[in-house]
């Protein structure tokens, strides 16, 4: 039996893997950021490391910490950019909510993947109301909008 392997999906919208390896073609698909979670075998991971940008990008996460998964994580070409492009909707929330606007800024600079950008906007869509006018202001620029009334439309 292969050894299966965690892979979440935090983001909102699903995704999906066609996987060519063994001579045959099986697809592997995640939800979204509702419990978008499935075991998948080692090889598709080690696969996926080789032949796609999921890993780098954020798209996929590895949920698990153990040996076989740190190994795999440090395979990752742009662990940099691994590390700072997963966030879940429950780090976003704290991280918009807590802390002040240079730490804000600071986690915000480090995010480079477009589709965890829009990420970020959707969850702090849901509280925007709440939100400081200065963290919005943070928000706008960051996304490029020049009116933060303008971001959630």
């Amino acid at each position: 039996m292969t050894e299966k392997i965690k892979l979440a999906r935090y983001r909102s919208t699903s995704y999906f893997v066609g996987y060519t390896g063994d001579g045959g073609h099986k697809q592997y698909t995640w939800a979204g950021s509702k419990n978008g979670k499935a075991e998948v075998p080692k090889e598709v991971v080690e696969w996926l490391t080789m032949n796609s940008v999921c890993f780098d990008k954020g798209e996929l996460v590895i949920v698990e910490d153990n040996e076989t998964t740190k190994e795999i994580k440090d395979s990752i070409v742009e662990s940099e950019a691994y590390e700072n492009n997963i966030h879940t909707k429950e780090e976003i929330e704290k991280m918009i909510k807590s802390g002040n606007i240079a730490q804000l800024k600071n986690k915000l600079d480090k995010i480079t993947v477009d589709s965890e950008k829009q990420f970020i906007i959707d969850v702090a869509s849901e509280f925007s109301d709440d939100i400081a006018a200065g963290k919005l202001k943070v928000l706008a620029d960051w996304m490029g909008v020049a009116d933060p009334s303008l971001l959630f439309d």
